[in-house]
Protein backbone atom coordinates (compact mmCIF):
# COMPACT_ATOMS: atom_id res chain seq x y z
CA UNK A 1 0.00 0.00 0.00
CA UNK A 2 1.41 3.39 -0.97
CA UNK A 3 1.94 6.26 1.44
CA UNK A 4 -0.94 8.27 0.00
CA UNK A 5 -3.32 5.31 0.38
CA UNK A 6 -2.31 4.95 4.02
CA UNK A 7 -2.81 8.70 4.56
CA UNK A 8 -6.24 8.51 2.93
CA UNK A 9 -7.27 5.59 5.15
CA UNK A 10 -6.13 7.50 8.24
CA UNK A 11 -8.08 10.57 7.15
CA UNK A 12 -11.18 8.48 6.49
CA UNK A 13 -10.73 6.87 9.90
CA UNK A 14 -10.55 10.31 11.53
CA UNK A 15 -13.65 11.40 9.62
CA UNK A 16 -15.59 8.30 10.68
CA UNK A 17 -14.64 8.90 14.31
CA UNK A 18 -15.72 12.52 14.09
CA UNK A 19 -19.05 11.65 12.54
CA UNK A 20 -19.64 9.04 15.23
CA UNK A 21 -18.90 11.68 17.85
CA UNK A 22 -21.35 14.08 16.23
CA UNK A 23 -24.04 11.42 16.31
CA UNK A 24 -23.30 10.64 19.93
CA UNK A 25 -23.26 14.32 20.82
CA UNK A 26 -26.66 14.78 19.21
CA UNK A 27 -28.00 11.77 21.10
CA UNK A 28 -26.66 13.17 24.37
CA UNK A 29 -28.83 16.22 23.92
CA UNK A 30 -31.76 13.82 23.98
CA UNK A 31 -30.56 12.10 27.18
CA UNK A 32 -28.50 9.22 25.81
CA UNK A 33 -25.16 8.71 27.55
CA UNK A 34 -21.81 9.18 25.81
CA UNK A 35 -19.42 6.28 25.38
CA UNK A 36 -16.50 8.40 24.10
CA UNK A 37 -15.60 10.10 27.39
CA UNK A 38 -17.10 13.51 26.63
CA UNK A 39 -15.02 14.43 23.58
CA UNK A 40 -16.89 17.09 21.62
CA UNK A 41 -17.12 16.55 17.83
CA UNK A 42 -15.78 20.01 17.09
CA UNK A 43 -12.77 19.39 19.31
CA UNK A 44 -12.14 16.03 17.65
CA UNK A 45 -12.23 17.68 14.21
CA UNK A 46 -9.94 20.47 15.30
CA UNK A 47 -7.52 17.97 16.80
CA UNK A 48 -7.48 16.01 13.53
CA UNK A 49 -7.02 19.21 11.57
CA UNK A 50 -3.90 20.00 13.57
CA UNK A 51 -2.38 16.93 11.93
CA UNK A 52 -3.65 17.83 8.44
CA UNK A 53 -4.29 21.62 8.30
CA UNK A 54 -3.87 21.76 4.53
CA UNK A 55 -6.17 18.83 3.87
CA UNK A 56 -9.57 19.79 2.39
CA UNK A 57 -11.11 16.55 3.71
CA UNK A 58 -10.54 17.74 7.26
CA UNK A 59 -12.19 21.07 6.47
CA UNK A 60 -15.11 19.21 4.86
CA UNK A 61 -15.47 17.10 8.01
CA UNK A 62 -15.50 20.26 10.09
CA UNK A 63 -18.13 21.80 7.82
CA UNK A 64 -20.32 18.72 8.27
CA UNK A 65 -20.01 18.96 12.04
CA UNK A 66 -21.07 22.59 11.84
CA UNK A 67 -23.96 21.77 9.49
CA UNK A 68 -25.19 19.05 11.82
CA UNK A 69 -25.11 21.46 14.75
CA UNK A 70 -26.76 24.34 12.83
CA UNK A 71 -23.66 26.56 12.92
CA UNK A 72 -24.02 27.75 9.35
CA UNK A 73 -21.56 30.67 9.46
CA UNK A 74 -18.85 28.34 10.75
CA UNK A 75 -19.79 25.75 8.11
CA UNK A 76 -19.45 28.43 5.43
CA UNK A 77 -15.99 29.36 6.71
CA UNK A 78 -14.87 25.71 6.74
CA UNK A 79 -16.14 25.03 3.21
CA UNK A 80 -14.59 28.21 1.88
CA UNK A 81 -11.28 27.13 3.44
CA UNK A 82 -11.62 23.73 1.78
CA UNK A 83 -12.34 25.37 -1.58
CA UNK A 84 -9.32 27.65 -1.10
CA UNK A 85 -7.18 24.53 -0.77
CA UNK A 86 -8.69 22.50 -3.62
CA UNK A 87 -11.64 23.15 -5.92
CA UNK A 88 -11.53 19.73 -7.57
CA UNK A 89 -13.20 17.68 -4.83
CA UNK A 90 -16.81 16.76 -5.60
CA UNK A 91 -17.64 16.16 -1.93
CA UNK A 92 -16.75 19.77 -1.08
CA UNK A 93 -19.13 21.06 -3.73
CA UNK A 94 -21.87 18.74 -2.47
CA UNK A 95 -21.52 20.09 1.07
CA UNK A 96 -21.44 23.64 -0.31
CA UNK A 97 -24.67 22.90 -2.20
CA UNK A 98 -26.31 21.59 0.97
CA UNK A 99 -25.29 24.67 2.94
CA UNK A 100 -26.49 27.07 0.26
CA UNK A 101 -29.78 25.19 0.03
CA UNK A 102 -30.27 25.46 3.80
CA UNK A 103 -29.54 29.18 3.57
CA UNK A 104 -32.15 29.55 0.81
CA UNK A 105 -29.77 30.36 -2.04
CA UNK A 106 -31.20 27.86 -4.52
CA UNK A 107 -29.48 29.25 -7.61
CA UNK A 108 -25.99 28.95 -6.14
CA UNK A 109 -26.91 25.64 -4.52
CA UNK A 110 -27.73 24.16 -7.92
CA UNK A 111 -24.45 25.50 -9.31
CA UNK A 112 -22.57 23.76 -6.50
CA UNK A 113 -24.39 20.47 -7.14
CA UNK A 114 -23.64 20.80 -10.87
CA UNK A 115 -19.99 21.29 -10.07
CA UNK A 116 -20.04 18.16 -7.88
CA UNK A 117 -21.61 16.20 -10.74
CA UNK A 118 -19.12 17.59 -13.27
CA UNK A 119 -16.31 16.45 -11.00
CA UNK A 120 -17.69 12.92 -11.15
CA UNK A 121 -19.93 12.67 -8.11
CA UNK A 122 -22.49 9.94 -8.47
CA UNK A 123 -23.80 10.44 -4.95
CA UNK A 124 -27.56 9.85 -4.94
CA UNK A 125 -28.10 13.03 -2.93
CA UNK A 126 -26.36 15.21 -5.52
CA UNK A 127 -28.15 13.55 -8.42
CA UNK A 128 -31.53 13.83 -6.66
CA UNK A 129 -31.03 17.53 -6.01
CA UNK A 130 -30.20 18.14 -9.66
CA UNK A 131 -33.11 15.98 -10.86
CA UNK A 132 -35.47 17.98 -8.67
CA UNK A 133 -34.13 21.24 -10.11
CA UNK A 134 -34.20 20.10 -13.74
CA UNK A 135 -37.70 18.66 -13.35
CA UNK A 136 -39.00 21.96 -12.02
CA UNK A 137 -37.42 23.82 -14.94
CA UNK A 138 -38.74 21.38 -17.55
CA UNK A 139 -35.26 20.27 -18.63
CA UNK A 140 -36.32 16.75 -19.55
CA UNK A 141 -33.22 15.68 -21.48
CA UNK A 142 -30.94 16.64 -18.57
CA UNK A 143 -33.29 14.94 -16.12
CA UNK A 144 -33.24 11.71 -18.14
CA UNK A 145 -29.45 11.73 -18.24
CA UNK A 146 -29.24 12.06 -14.46
CA UNK A 147 -31.92 9.44 -13.92
CA UNK A 148 -29.92 7.00 -16.03
CA UNK A 149 -27.08 7.44 -13.55
CA UNK A 150 -29.25 7.26 -10.43
CA UNK A 151 -31.72 4.49 -11.22
CA UNK A 152 -29.04 1.72 -11.26
CA UNK A 153 -28.08 2.83 -7.74
CA UNK A 154 -31.70 2.85 -6.51
CA UNK A 155 -33.56 0.42 -8.81
CA UNK A 156 -36.43 -0.07 -6.34
CA UNK A 157 -37.26 3.64 -6.02
CA UNK A 158 -40.56 3.87 -7.88
CA UNK A 159 -40.57 7.69 -7.81
CA UNK A 160 -37.44 7.72 -9.98
CA UNK A 161 -39.12 5.44 -12.51
CA UNK A 162 -42.19 7.67 -12.50
CA UNK A 163 -40.09 10.77 -13.22
CA UNK A 164 -38.22 8.85 -15.92
CA UNK A 165 -41.46 7.80 -17.61
CA UNK A 166 -42.88 11.32 -17.47
CA UNK A 167 -39.72 12.89 -18.92
CA UNK A 168 -39.45 10.25 -21.62
CA UNK A 169 -43.08 10.84 -22.64
CA UNK A 170 -42.61 14.62 -22.75
CA UNK A 171 -39.50 14.33 -24.92
CA UNK A 172 -41.26 11.99 -27.35
CA UNK A 173 -44.50 13.99 -27.65
CA UNK A 174 -45.16 15.18 -31.17
CA UNK A 175 -44.70 18.91 -31.64
CA UNK A 176 -48.04 20.63 -32.15
CA UNK A 177 -48.26 23.49 -34.61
Amino acid sequence: MSGSEIDERQIIGHLQAVMQMVSISLYEREGVTNTLEGIEPEYACLRSMMLEPQNPTMWNAMALVYLMTNRYDDARDAIERSLDLDTSIAWTWSIWGDLLSILGNDTESVRAYRMAAELGSEEPHVLQQLIHHYTQRGCHTETLSLLEQLIPQCPDDQSLWDIYTECFQRINQPIRA
